[in-house]
């Protein structure tokens, strides 16, 4: 079973307008049974490299966690080397402050207290092989976090890091490194975020972003008008690092020209087929 299918499946049944479509009429006369009780959505640890990464998924974010899913958002940076709009220096105010607009997002597409590991911005590339590097940090909290969290899903960037931040690239590497190494039964499925090979003169501010061929998309998940509001109320939270047009229309550009309706993931390790058996 695709377990991302399946929490956007469940996700679509917690609308009372979905349950009452799939529940049979019941004549007046007849005891109402008991309606069954709703399957648990799967766990999913969303791990991201700054805050305001997340926007890039947000409506999925939202869509699980309306349907009951548990999502622990993971920042390994603060976001402490990108001043952005805000006129600050690097350092703890900035982080601070970028902690406190990723919390306002978190809690605007429904999610809980987000986790800051806060490794440092623009170094989990640097001298990935020494003992005490940002990466090797970064491998032992993903391996910790999945320890506590048991996610069934775990959701970061793909290989390609968006547009080739090395941030983002390590967070993919590092969650690649971990799950590969866990035994089938206990592995979470890792999803890469894919950006759709979209019409590039629509999306001008994506030109350099890699794009994913649909025949490598293993995952479209769906979300829904109360989703792209969400997303549009967790960018307004973002003033340190957008503009006031940004954050006014950029979830609607995006929802026009390249999510047209679904987020797209590419699973990292599909199920081998097991080896037929020997005559």
């Amino acid at each position: 079973m695709n377990l991302a299918r399946e929490i956007g499946r469940k996700a679509a049944c917690v609308s009372a307008a979905v349950l009452a479509c799939a529940t049979p009429a019941i004549a007046r006369d007849e005891p109402r049974p008991e309606p069954p009780p709703r399957p648990t959505p799967p766990p999913v640890l969303v791990l991201m490299s700054h805050p305001d990464d997340e926007i890039t998924i947000a409506p999925i974010l939202s869509r699980f966690a309306r349907g009951g899913a548990e999502i622990t958002l993971v920042f390994a940076t603060s976001g402490d080397a990108g001043p952005g709009l805000s006129g600050l220096d690097k350092g703890e105010e900035l982080a601070g402050l970028r902690e406190k607009e990723a919390r306002c997002a978190a809690f605007a597409l429904g999610l809980s207290e987000p986790v800051f590991w806060r490794l440092g911005d623009g170094t989990l590339s640097d001298t990935p092989r020494a003992p005490e590097s940002p990466f090797r940090a970064l491998v032992g909290r993903i391996d910790e976090a999945i320890g506590q969290f048991k996610p069934k899903i775990v959701m970061t960037w793909g290989p390609d890091g968006g547009y080739g931040h090395g941030d983002h690239r390590m967070t993919s590497n590092a969650a690649a490194q971990v799950i590969q190494g866990m035994d089938r039964e206990s592995r979470p499925d890792l999803l890469f975020s894919a950006f759709p090979a979209a019409d590039r003169s629509a999306l001008p501010q994506f030109e350099n972003w890699a794009t994913t061929h649909p025949s490598a998309v293993t995952d479209k998940i769906a979300y829904e008008p109360q989703d792209l509001e969400a997303t549009r109320n967790a960018l307004q939270c973002y003033k340190s690092q957008f503009p006031a047009e940004a954050r006014a229309g950029l979830t609607d550009l995006l929802h026009n020209t390249a999510w047209r309706g679904s987020i797209w993931f590419r699973l990292a390790f599909p199920t081998p087929m097991r080896p037929p058996a020997r005559p």
